[in-house]
C-alpha cells in the first residue's frame, strides 16, 4: 500500500481535490491502494448533500477567516483545525470494500483497534466514529467513485475557537432542508491522557492501525494527481 504522508498546510479546497485525484488513479489502476494522512489549516468541510448557509455562521466564519469547503463525500459538517490529524483510505471495490456497512465497520476497527492497544482507552464503534466515554475522539466518511474513499479524523488535542461558535448545528433552531449534520460531544487523545500528544505520535498511530491492509510504501504524490487536482479546483 502507498502512503502519502503529506502534512503541509495548504488551501483546504485543494486537499480535497487531491483526494479526489488519488481516488481517480486508483480507480483507473494508476496507482497503488493508497492511504494518505493530512492536515487541514483551520476549516469547515460540509458534506456534499448540505448547504453551507444553513451548516456555517458564514459572517463568523469569514471574519475570523476559517475557510468553508464542500468536500464530494456526504455526511456532515465537520470542523478542522490544526489539532485534528487527517487520514485517507482509497481501496478497489473489490469483495467487503464494496459494502458500506461491512467497510466502515472493518476501517473503524482497526483504528479502534490502535487506540485501545497502544493507549488503553475503552473505544467502542458506532457508524464508522469512535466514541470514548461518550465522546467522540473520530469520525468518518465514504465516497465510491470506480474505487472506495474513506476519510477520517483522529482528534489529537483541542482547538482555540470553540466550533459551536460556527457550527449551526449546535445552536439553536438549527433545521437544514438538506442532509443534517449530527454532532456529538467531543474529546481529544491529549486530554484524555493528560498530555500533549504530538502530530509525529498520531502518524504514527495510523500507520499502525491499517498496517494490516498491506505492506506500507512510503511514496511522493505523482505530477498527474497535482495536475488534475488543479483541474478539479479549478472547476
Amino acid at each position: 500500500m502507498r502512503v502519502l504522508l503529506d502534512l503541509a498546510f495548504r488551501d483546504p479546497a485543494l486537499n480535497l481535490a487531491l483526494e479526489e485525484a488519488i481516488l481517480d488513479g486508483v480507480r483507473r489502476e494508476l496507482v497503488p491502494p493508497t492511504l494518505r494522512v493530512w492536515r487541514n489549516p483551520r476549516c469547515v468541510v460540509v458534506g456534499r448533500g448540505q448547504k453551507p448557509e444553513e451548516e456555517v455562521d458564514l459572517e463568523l466564519a469569514r471574519r475570523w477567516r476559517i475557510r468553508v469547503v464542500v468536500r464530494p463525500s456526504g455526511g456532515g459538517t465537520v470542523y478542522h483545525h490544526p489539532g485534528n490529524l487527517l487520514f485517507s483510505l482509497f481501496l478497489p471495490l473489490t469483495g467487503k470494500w464494496r459494502s458500506v456497512q461491512e467497510s466502515q465497520a472493518e476501517l473503524a476497527g482497526l483504528l479502534a483497534e490502535a487506540l485501545r492497544r497502544k493507549f488503553g482507552l475503552s473505544v467502542a464503534v458506532q457508524d464508522g466514529g469512535l466514541f470514548v466515554e461518550g465522546r467522540k475522539i473520530s469520525g468518518s466518511a465514504q465516497l465510491r467513485r470506480g474505487a472506495l474513499l474513506h476519510h477520517g479524523t483522529l482528534l489529537l488535542s483541542p482547538d482555540v475557537i470553540p466550533m459551536e461558535r460556527v457550527l449551526r448545528a449546535l445552536q439553536p433552531g438549527y433545521a437544514p432542508s438538506g442532509v443534517p449534520s449530527r454532532p456529538a460531544p467531543v474529546t481529544d487523545l491529549s486530554t484524555l491522557l493528560g498530555r500533549r500528544v504530538s502530530v509525529e505520535e498520531g502518524v504514527r498511530l495510523i500507520l499502525e492501525a491499517f498496517r494490516p491492509l498491506g505492506e506500507l510504501r512510503p511514496a511522493p504524490l505523482s505530477l498527474r494527481e497535482w495536475a488534475l487536482a488543479d483541474q478539479i479546483l479549478a472547476r
